[in-house]
């Protein structure tokens, strides 16, 4: 692996190697949540109950799709690549999730509540992940990693969450 100035790290301690095993697992489910975003939100940027939105909705597509290529970065400084090991119950929770949704997606409330818990979940799930990854890059002594955390994860966009939520708000009145 290579740090800023080309230059090979150095083998890694028992302690750093631990570590760096913790950063891919967070790493891997961050992936796997951002990724799902990117394959399964085109299928209701056109649903007529969130056309008001499709902006919100092409908007988080885009950023999510950012995010996964500069994640694609950091398994580059790594010499590894994504890994579906150990996210297979992340993955069937969020295709659950979200098929269930768009089987209410008529229903204004169920439908609603129901992208909103998806959204939320992988909004959780992104603080969660990007909070333990900046710490172990500062641990790991790695600053183009820290910066690229810092670049591509600095605040969770929960702006289409918020237009879902008035949508089902609105609803409720």
């Amino acid at each position: 692996m290579e740090n800023e100035s080309g230059k090979v790290f150095a083998p890694l301690s028992p302690g750093a190697e631990k570590l760096q095993s913790f950063f891919m697992e967070h790493l891997n489910r961050l992936y796997c949540a951002k990724a799902h975003v990117v394959e399964r939100l085109p299928d209701i940027v056109d649903a007529a109950r969130f056309k008001s939105i499709k902006p919100a909705i092409n908007a988080t597509i885009e950023q999510a799709e950012l995010q996964v290529s500069k994640m694609d970065q950091i398994y580059c400084l790594f010499n590894t690549r994504y890994s579906f090991e150990n996210v297979n119950g992340l993955i069937e929770f969020l295709e659950k999730s979200f098929i269930g949704f768009q089987w209410n997606i008529g229903d204004p409330d169920l439908g609603a509540i129901m992208i909103i818990s998806y959204l939320s979940f992988i909004e959780c799930l992104e603080a969660n992940a990007v909070h333990v990854l900046k710490l172990l890059a500062v641990k790991l002594h790695n600053d183009k990693l820290s910066q690229l955390l810092k670049d591509n994860f600095g605040k969770v966009d929960r702006t289409l969450t918020y237009h879902i939520t008035n949508i089902y708000t609105d609803t409720a009145q």
